[in-house]
Parts: C-alpha cells; structure tokens; sequence
C-alpha cells in the first residue's frame, strides 16, 4: 500500500476516534445490548390487534380501534417470516432506536455549543433504560419516541436553515405520527401555530410558512379524509374509537355519568355498577355499553357529560394531576428475564431512574420562566426552547386529559424534548457561574 494512502487511513481513523458521536454510539451499544439482553420480546393487552390488523387503506378500509402505520409496519416485518415475529420486531424497533440516536446528538449539537454537555445529553438519551424498554414491546411507543426525535431533528434543522421543503416535510410528518398514534394530534395546532406566528413576525421566511400553513391544510384534509372512511365503516366520525373507551372509563371513574343527555346510556352504565357491587354478579347482567351502542352515539354522550358538568370535569382532572405528583414518571412494560445479571439490572434501573411528577411539573414552571426570561433579555423568542416546551406540557395533557391510567407509558414520547430541555436548563446555569461578577 502507498505511504500517502496509509497516512489518509491512519488520519481517517483517528478522525472517527476523536468523534464525540463515535463515543456516545459505542457506550450506548454497550450499554443497550446489556440490556436488551435481560428483557424478553413483550406482548401487551393491544399486541393483538395490531398484529391482527386485516384492513386495506388503498381499498378505502379501516378498523375502529387502530389507525395503519403501525399494523403496516407489522406487516412489513412479516414478510421476512411470522415464526419469530414478536423478536422480529423488537429487532427492528431496537435497530431504529438505536439509529435515531444520530438525530438526538445532532439535534442537541445544534442547540448546545460544549462538547461536554452535547455528550452528556446524547449518552443520557442514548442509555435512557426506560425509553429502551419499550423496545422489546410490540406497541407503538418505541417508534413514537424515534418519531419524536425526528420531529425534533426537522425542528432544528428548518430554524436553522428555513426552507419551503423542509415546512413542508415537517408538516406533513404529523399525519403520519397520528396515523402512527392518534394521540399526537396535537402535534396539528402546534406546527400550524408555528407556521403562523413565523409568518406574522419573520417576513424573511413568508414563503416557507405559507408552505408550512398549506400543508397543515393538507394534513387537515387527509384526517377529514381518514375520518370519513371511519364513518362508512363503521359509523364513527373520528379517527379511532379509543378515544370512546378513554372518554368513558374517565367519565365513568369521575362519576359523571349521569348527565350526558342519553337516559339509556347512562342507566346501563348504572346498571353495571349495581351489578357490579352484589356479591355474586348474575350471569349476563352487566352491560357492554361500548357494544350496545353505536360509537358516534357513545361520542355524543360522553361530550355531554364533560360540556355540561365543566366544573366537576375540571376537579376529576386536576385530582388526577395532584394524584400523580408522588409518582415516578418512568415505568417499563418488558418483560425482564429470570437472570442475576435481570435483576441487578432491574435494581438499577428501578433506582436510577426516579423522579416523581411534582419535581417534573416544578421542572416545567422553571422552563417557562427560562423562555420569558431569554425572550425579555434577548427581544427574540426562543422558538425552539418554546416548541420543547410546548411538545411536553401537550403531550402530558393529552395522558391526563385523554388517558384514564398508565399515564408513564402514555408520555415516554415526551421524554427526548425532556432531555433537552434539561440540557439546555444546565447550559443556562453554566453560562451563568462562567461569566464575571
């Protein structure tokens, strides 16, 4: 070999070594396979009708409780062979985690100018046991949180550069995350919001923001589209019915079931809880008021239940906020195997990662505050710190408001804006003792 090309080579590979990415791969691949090693390929309650998922969208079909993306994604994975599926697409999913992690570090490298601190945000994301769980599971959380790391990534990356084509892929990557899980809808208002808000105070970026509002028209049009088709189906104007099963064990829990403007509905749900408190229940005696009714009837009452009882629908959901605040944010949903090397894992994992919802709705006040303060000093909005924000406390909503338990599970896509926020908080700080008295 030519000296000169030994030397490109040998320079090459120090290049790669001295790469801050290169280490923060390396360590998390350690890191993920030790413990992607202790968990086993999870079914949950909702495997099932993913991976049973029989509708054709280009046939116009759908199916009441799930939206395509990940059913199609399944089927993918099938093609390869159904006689490990469940392992098949925890691989995948791990694979795909895995990857994004360039898109983490990137986009953090964007926000943060030290080293350490864009290394340190990286590894904590890439080792982040609790996002690397899901993993293992056959349910769309692994792939919502890489979706949220993109989402991010084409964030930074368009407030860096502005680009008609960039407005519009962002935008139009929102369908696919609610086709993907109907609860980020309100990834909708915000992007459009967005789009708006440039529009009026960035003249420079008019064209790519009326592109950006366009393709929200867009996605608006392909979600009255998809609605549509639920209602030929299946006689429901919405995008999933989940959102019924939700509504009603939230309605039902709060008590507030006996004013939604439907008599018949509400004494079959009262029914069931006579039933339901005999000390034997009857064969057959209780109601399957999601069944008995038709799903657009059942979204008619529970919206009546919420629009004329405001105030005690207000109580229930902050009693759930205030109820939650000793609680750990973090769960895992794998199953761990029966090993030594699985429980001491488990162990570490279980005292690591711990910190409770009041410390995170404290953090979240304190992020607010980081926003004005920089929007006040600087006479610039910080739009990217602002949309990190906004992604959290939306996506913490839409658990508490729209969920009725698991509410760990139901905001893990959060936790990659959560990270970076942290980071940034920490950035700030340092800035702070750094500077002269």
């Amino acid at each position: 070999m030519h000296p000169a090309q030994k030397t490109n080579r040998h320079n090459y590979l120090l290049r790669i070594l001295s790469a801050s990415l290169f280490w923060v791969f390396l360590i998390s691949a350690i890191i993920r396979t030790i413990y992607y090693s202790t968990l086993l390929g999870t079914r949950q309650v909702d495997t099932a009708s993913y991976i049973n998922y029989h509708a054709n969208i280009l046939r116009g079909q759908t199916e009441a409780l799930r939206t395509p993306v990940y059913p199609y994604f399944i089927k993918f994975i099938a093609l390869f062979g159904t006689g490990n599926l469940i392992n098949n697409i925890a691989t995948v999913q791990i694979i795909i985690s895995y990857l994004f992690i360039i898109l983490f570090y990137k986009t953090i490298r964007s926000i943060l100018k030290i080293r350490w601190l864009v290394i340190a945000a990286s590894l904590l994301y890439g080792a982040m046991l609790p996002i690397i769980n899901f993993d293992k599971v056959v349910i769309t959380e692994s792939l919502s949180v890489s979706y949220m790391v993109l989402f991010m990534y084409l964030i930074a990356g368009y407030l860096h550069t502005p680009k008609k084509s960039r407005a519009i892929i962002l935008t139009l990557s929102v369908f696919i995350a609610i086709m993907l899980r109907p609860s980020f809808i309100y990834l909708l208002p915000l992007t459009a919001a967005f789009w708006f808000f440039r529009l009026i105070v960035i003249r420079s970026e008019r064209k790519a923001c009326i592109a950006g509002l366009s393709a929200s028209a867009m996605v608006i049009i392909l979600l009255i589209g998809y609605a549509y088709l639920n209602q030929r189906n299946f006689g429901f104007n919405g995008i999933s019915v989940v959102t019924n099963n939700n509504q009603m064990a939230v309605i039902t829990k709060a008590g507030l079931y006996n004013n939604g403007n439907d008599p018949e509905i509400s004494n079959a749900i009262k029914n069931n809880f006579r039933q339901l408190h005999k000390k034997i229940v009857p064969k057959d005696s209780l109601i399957n008021v999601m069944v008995k009714f038709d799903h657009e009837r059942i979204h008619k009452f529970l919206l009546n239940c919420m629009l004329n009882q405001k105030g005690a629908y207000a109580a229930h959901i902050y009693g759930v906020v205030t109820s939650l605040q000793n609680e750990n944010i973090f769960t895992d949903y794998a199953i761990h195997k029966s090993t030594t090397l699985a429980y001491k894992v488990d162990d570490i994992e279980y005292s690591v990662f711990r910190i409770n919802f009041m410390f995170l709705y404290l953090f979240l006040g304190l992020c607010l505050a980081l926003v004005i303060v920089k929007w006040l000093k600087t006479k610039q909005l910080p739009w990217f710190i602002l949309f990190l924000w906004l992604i959290s406390i939306a996506q913490i909503a839409v658990a508490i408001i729209g969920g009725y338990d698991e509410y760990q599970r139901l905001i893990v896509a959060a936790i990659p804006a959560l990270i970076i926020l942290l980071f940034v908080c920490i950035d700030e700080l340092w800035n702070v003792l750094r500077s002269p008295m």
